[in-house]
């Protein structure tokens, strides 16, 4: 674009200027010339000289550039006047005089007297020394306005040079804002190129990018596409497996009369599952059909699971009832034949039959036992250390206490479960230990605590809360745990405070009544620690060693090897036997005792009918009816007191036979128990510290 015409195009181009120099009028008007001084002729005629003067002097004021002469024209008049005429003006000048006359009178000229012309050239010289004065006077005041003038017109040239230069510079400074507006703008339409060109690169490598990334979600797609077969055909596969493995179960399970049903329909389950996934595997499968085959694979992996599970029990049970009819059997026939070789006849033995609490009194019946029938052989009937059938319940409580020492072990392993175990063990140990017959309400409380535990209820345990519901699992553990502290409590506790037994015994058969299932694991506990409460003497067998032998008997032994001596382990003995009889005479805070007075009786009637032992079977025998006899006559009455008889007449003359030299201790007890319990016709007194039914009331 032409900058001129852009110029030309703003307000300030369409703007006029006068370019052409100052004139006479412009100088007039600044400072107009000066005027006859009018003081020295007032009349008429002077003001009407004055008045042609100012107009002559108005109609030929010199310009700028006249000369000095001009003035002396102005100022060179001659007057003529006649008193009866009008006035006459005559202005004379030295180069070209002028006449001003009246046209009416023209050629009337008045004659005047020498003394007026005198006047008048004295008035002529004055005048003209006046003029000389005007003149020097108009000449200064010419000289200040040419002065005045050079100096408005040097001010004016200045100005009118400022104002050029400033609107020079004004257009310079347009021209150069114009010129950067337009580099600016060419910047701006550089960079905008750039930026399109940038935009352009960058949206066709965006482009790129899509169709790269076109390729590779198609790439991905056809990838999962060929996972989800593979998955289908995976998941088809392993349920084809799974399907296999439960035939093959079905066909091996013997015998087939104990064929669990849920594995028949576990097996069309699978079948059936398989079916409807080899139907969804037979084409192309989307995400949902997936995780719908994942959950029939899930579902089928749990049936299994389960089947397997329960499978493996019945199998395991299957092999322990058959095992545990082998070891009966075996152990049975190790009895009969090493009965056979120790005894060297046969003998007849009292069977003491003892009746139920309630029924009417009959007569003691003795006779000769006979474990298949009468009929068998005299050689037969051998002295047993062992009644069969205590012995069958033995071996059967034994095989349950180390299959539950085996799953806690199997639970426990876990690191994750350690804890719960300390918990478990925690929250039993502080109850049990707590036990003492302070009043029915502290028992009841510490009864209390284990009933809440083993309900699955929350506990509290050092300020915290714990409960069962978080592994439900370890309620056997509990059980069997709960077992071996009270019996533990017999051996540690009991032994040396005989009357302790009672208060744990209550609180014992309070939890039997809420938990019958406790009840063999604790005779299992009782019977591994002291195997006199079964009762059972266990004989040393053929390659036994003897430390093997006595700790099968109940000694300990320490870390170098030593058998405790035979005082600890009568005392040890004796505190199991008698919280084992205190069981049977606790009384619970509701109902009857589950293990009663009935098991006393057997216990002698079993006792009287094997080979005693030197020392330990008098400590039991007096340990049993010190606790129990009290109960056991008021129970039995007169068989009691027959029972009596026959264990002061015939069981203890064999005890003492029996004895060793130095155990005289029991058998002196047991003798003097006896003879007072006869003498008071078996009114045997309560043993002390017996806690009876209205102490949980206290």
């Amino acid at each position: 674009m032409d900058i001129s015409k852009a110029l030309k195009n703003t307000p300030k181009g369409s703007l006029t200027y006068d370019r052409r120099p100052p004139s006479k009028e412009f100088f007039e008007h600044c400072s107009p010339p000066p005027s006859i001084s009018k003081r020295f002729d007032n009349s008429p005629n002077n003001r009407l000289t004055d008045h042609v003067l100012h107009k002559h002097r108005k109609g030929s004021i010199p310009d700028s550039s006249a000369s000095e002469s001009s003035y002396d024209n102005v100022v060179q008049l001659t007057i003529r006047t006649d008193s009866s005429s009008p006035r006459i003006v005559e202005i004379i000048s030295p180069t070209s005089p002028i006449e001003i006359v009246s046209p009416t009178h023209k050629k009337n000229i008045i004659p005047v007297s020498p003394e007026y012309t005198k006047s008048i050239l004295a008035v002529k010289e004055y005048e003209n020394s006046l003029d000389k004065e005007i003149k020097i006077k108009v000449y200064n005041k010419q000289q200040r306005f040419t002065e005045h003038t050079k100096k408005l017109q040097n001010e004016a040239e200045n100005k009118l040079s400022v104002l050029q230069r400033n609107q020079q510079n004004k257009a310079e400074e347009q021209q150069q804002e114009t010129e950067l507006q337009f580099m600016q703008q060419t910047i701006e339409l550089q960079e905008k190129q750039r930026k399109l060109k940038e935009d352009h690169r960058e949206h066709a490598q965006m482009l790129q990018k899509k169709h790269e990334k076109l390729k590779e979600e198609i790439k991905r797609k056809e990838k999962e596409r060929q996972e989800r077969i593979q998955i289908a055909q995976t998941i088809r596969n392993d349920i084809a497996t799974l399907l296999e493995r439960l035939k093959t179960m079905y066909e091996q399970f013997t015998p087939k009369d104990r064929l669990p049903e849920s594995l028949k329909k576990a097996l069309n389950l699978v079948n059936n599952k398989l079916a409807e996934v080899s139907q969804m595997a037979s084409r192309d499968v989307d995400t949902n059909e997936v995780v719908k085959m994942t959950e029939i694979l899930k579902l089928c992996l749990n049936a299994y699971e389960y089947m397997r599970k329960e499978y493996d029990e019945l199998t395991k049970k299957i092999k322990e009832e058959q095992a545990k009819e082998e070891a009966e059997k075996k152990a049975r026939a190790e009895i009969e034949a090493k009965a056979r070789a120790e005894a060297a006849a046969a003998a007849a033995k009292v069977n003491v039959v003892p009746p139920t609490p309630g029924v009417p009194s009959t007569p003691l019946a003795t006779s000769t036992p006979a474990p298949s029938s009468t009929s068998r052989p005299a050689t037969e009937a051998v002295l047993r250390c062992v009644d069969q059938n205590a012995f069958t319940q033995y071996t059967n409580l034994q095989v349950l206490i180390k299959k539950a020492e085996e799953e806690s072990k199997t639970l426990f392993n876990n690191p994750q479960m350690k804890k719960m175990k300390f918990d478990i063990q925690k929250s039993i140990n502080t109850p049990i230990n707590n036990i003492s017959p302070v009043s029915g309400d502290h028992l009841n409380d510490q009864l209390t605590r284990l009933l809440t535990l083993l309900a699955g209820r929350t506990v509290d345990l050092s300020g915290r809360r714990f409960s069962l519901s978080a592994c439900p699992q370890a309620l056997p553990f509990c059980k069997y745990l709960i077992a071996k502290m009270v019996v533990k409590k017999g051996e540690e506790q009991v032994s040396a405070l005989h009357s302790s037994a009672f208060a744990i015994a209550a609180v014992t058969v309070g939890l039997l009544a809420e938990h019958p299932d406790i009840l063999p694991m604790l005779l299992g506990h009782f019977h591994q620690l002291c195997p006199y409460t079964v009762p059972y003497h266990i004989s040393k067998t053929d390659g036994q060693s003897r430390e093997d032998f006595y700790k099968s008997l109940g000694y300990k032994y320490d870390s170098e090897g030593n058998a405790e001596k035979q005082d600890q382990f009568l005392k040890r003995m004796s505190g199991l036997m008698r919280l084992y009889a205190s069981v049977m005479v606790a009384h619970p805070p509701r109902g009857p005792n589950p293990y009663g007075t009935e098991h006393a009786w057997e216990w002698l009637s079993m006792v009287m009918n094997i080979e005693p032992l030197p020392d330990i079977t008098a400590t039991m025998t007096f340990d049993l009816l010190e606790v129990t006899g009290h109960a056991l006559y008021r129970d039995y009455r007169k068989q009691f007191v027959k029972l009596l008889h026959v264990l002061a007449k015939e069981f203890f003359p064999k005890l003492k036979r029996m004895a060793s030299p130095s155990g005289g201790g029991p058998i002196s007890r047991l003798e003097d128990f006896l003879q007072n319990s006869l003498r008071k016709n078996g009114n045997i007194r309560p043993p002390e510290g017996l806690l009876n039914q209205h102490f949980w009331m206290t």
